[in-house]
C-alpha cells in the first residue's frame, strides 16, 4: 500500500496545535503522521471524519463545540502501533460492535495487525517500556536526548 504524503495528512487531520508545535512532542507528531499515512483508505477516511487527536498532559482546552464523536488522547511516548490500536477501538465502537470490552480489546489488536502495525518488543530493563521508552535506566532510552 502506498503511503500518503505527511503534509497532506497533517493538513487534513484533526491534530491539536500543541502536538504540532511543541518541540518536545515532535517525535509523537511524526509517529502520528506515520500511522495515519499507513491506514487503509476506509479507516483513514473514518479517522478524518470522526477522530480528533490531543496531547495527554495537564492543559486547559476551550471547546466551543465537539464536532467529532471520538477524541484520542496521546502521550508523548505512544507508538504507531498503540495509536493504530486506539483508532481500531474507535472504528469498532462506531460500527457498534456488541462484544464485551475484553473481546473488543482482542478485535482492536487484530485490526492493528491487519493494518500492518507490529508491537515493539518490551525493553529488557523496564517491563512497561519499549525500545524507545523514557526510562532513564534503559540503555536504549531516549530520556537523555530530550531537551
Amino acid at each position: 500500500m502506498k503511503r500518503r504524503d505527511h503534509a497532506t495528512v497533517d493538513l487534513q487531520s484533526d491534530i491539536d496545535e500543541f502536538i504540532r508545535l511543541a518541540q518536545r512532542w515532535n517525535s509523537l507528531h511524526t509517529r502520528l503522521l506515520n500511522t495515519l499515512s499507513r491506514l487503509p483508505e476506509e479507516v483513514y477516511q473514518f479517522t478524518l471524519q470522526k477522530i480528533s487527536f490531543h496531547a495527554g498532559q495537564s492543559q486547559t482546552i476551550q471547546i466551543e463545540e465537539i464536532n467529532k464523536p471520538f477524541m484520542i488522547i496521546l502521550k508523548r511516548t505512544d507508538s504507531e502501533s498503540l495509536i493504530a490500536h486506539e483508532i481500531a477501538h474507535a472504528y469498532l465502537s462506531y460500527h457498534k460492535t456488541k462484544n464485551r470490552w475484553e473481546d473488543q480489546e482482542g478485535q482492536a489488536d487484530e485490526l492493528r495487525k491487519k493494518w500492518g502495525f507490529k508491537k515493539k518488543e518490551l525493553c529488557p530493563t523496564y517491563p512497561k517500556g519499549c525500545r524507545s521508552c523514557f526510562n532513564p535506566h534503559c540503555p536504549e532510552s531516549n530520556s537523555n536526548r530530550l531537551g
